[in-house]
């Protein structure tokens, strides 16, 4: 029986998970509604869990800091982290995946896209205990390769997680992430009705799956008017080539469609993790949201690549 540990501060949100959790047949699960008592019982191996759920804003220490800490500790390194949270800025995106996370959720909280959080997660930890059980079958490891030999296609979220759960350790210094989104949409400069701005992603999301990428490769429509890459095969300059080139395809996409944009500017903004920059696949990500909630900071359109100033377009 799979195991949880959620930890929020409000007793309706516990009792909410509780209920969520009971009705996809998940029933032993541990609530704290103090992140301080939470960690001290994860420290002194009081409770187990295969999945973890943090809310993001808690008193003395939030959900990101608490994340955090819950990696440091040997035991609880490999265990996947759902950050809970009604806030939807890139900046605690970006902070929670620099801490450790492995996803999030926001609230309200959609009943199918949480489930299918949950499974793709517990999908992963079944993965990473398989692994520690010992060596993969050769079988199995040409079917992991096989699937980053495929050309990159536009896929979502929990493909592109599941994709890179499996890479092993060795593979983590040819890891290059790029998280890219529509300027128009992103700023909330202009008041799109639902129907537009999703009218908009949707011409987006066309033009990037055709858009030719190398073997290695793979594209995903990440979450509202954001997309989210990662190349395995590439070294710096041909990484950020590729980005620039999406990036173009995009902005000249977006200039055909003057009207749906409502006369915004038809820019496109990308943050870029390089290969080799990031330990694990979760730092690899907040880097690259965190460079694109940079560069959003910056006023948009353009290129920024994480820790590499002097690269930046």
């Amino acid at each position: 029986m799979r195991k949880f540990i959620a930890v929020d501060d409000s007793e309706i949100a516990r009792e909410l998970i509780k209920a969520t959790l009971a009705d996809f047949g998940y029933h032993d699960v541990s609530f704290f509604g103090n992140p301080k008592e939470a960690l001290e019982s994860m420290t002194a191996d009081e409770v187990a869990a295969d999945l973890v759920l943090l809310d993001v804003m808690m008193p003395e220490m939030d959900g990101v800091e608490l994340c955090a800490r819950i990696r440091a500790l040997d035991k609880w390194r490999d265990v996947p982290i759902v950050m809970l949270t009604s806030r939807e800025d890139k900046g605690t995106l970006s902070r929670a995946f620099m801490a450790g996370a492995n996803d999030y959720l926001t609230k309200p909280f959609d009943r199918i896209e949480f489930q299918a959080r949950l499974r793709a997660q517990l999908r992963l930890k079944a993965e990473l205990d398989r692994r520690k059980s010992g060596p993969r079958s050769t079988r199995a490891s040409r079917r992991t390769s096989s699937q980053f030999s495929l050309p990159g296609l536009l896929s979502d979220r929990d493909a592109l997680q599941d994709a890179l759960a499996q890479l092993g350790d060795d593979r983590l210094d040819s890891l290059g992430v790029f998280a890219l989104s529509v300027d128009a949409t992103a700023r909330n400069t202009v008041d799109f009705s639902s129907r537009e701005r999703q009218e908009i992603l949707a011409a987006v999301a066309e033009v990037l799956a055709q858009v030719r990428m190398p073997a290695g490769n793979m594209l995903a429509h990440w979450e509202g008017d954001t997309f989210c890459g990662a190349s395995l095969v590439h070294d710096d300059d041909a990484l950020l080539a590729d980005v620039r080139d999406l990036a173009m395809s995009v902005k000249r996409a977006l200039e055909t469609m003057p009207g749906k944009l409502k006369g915004a500017v038809p820019g496109v903004s990308v943050g870029v993790a390089l290969p080799g920059s990031a330990g694990t696949v979760s730092e690899a990500l907040g880097k690259a949201f965190g460079a694109l909630e940079e560069q959003g900071q910056k006023g948009g359109n353009g290129i920024k690549v994480a820790g590499a100033g002097r690269r930046n377009q």
